[in-house]
């Protein structure tokens, strides 16, 4: 649980200030395959704990993602 919301001073900055300087778009959206990978394992093995935690990085890294197309227009 701790590590997802070490990701929100990150959604913090991007949807306070619209600043997406030296956000890498690529690198988020390999995080949220990632997390969609695990997010799948972890429901076919039906891990509560995995699942919480893929699910809160989803939404973490997803909400980074969303706030740097609004900001960039995209």
């Amino acid at each position: 649980i701790a590590e997802p919301l070490m990701t929100v001073p990150q959604i913090y900055q991007i949807w306070s200030t619209h600043v997406t300087a030296g956000v890498s778009l690529i690198s988020w959206l390999g995080y949220i395959i990632a997390a969609f990978v695990w997010l799948a394992y972890s429901l076919k093995i039906r891990d509560k704990p995995l699942i919480i935690s893929s699910t809160m990085w989803v939404i973490a890294e997803g909400l980074v993602i969303l706030g740097v197309l609004q900001s960039r227009g995209l």
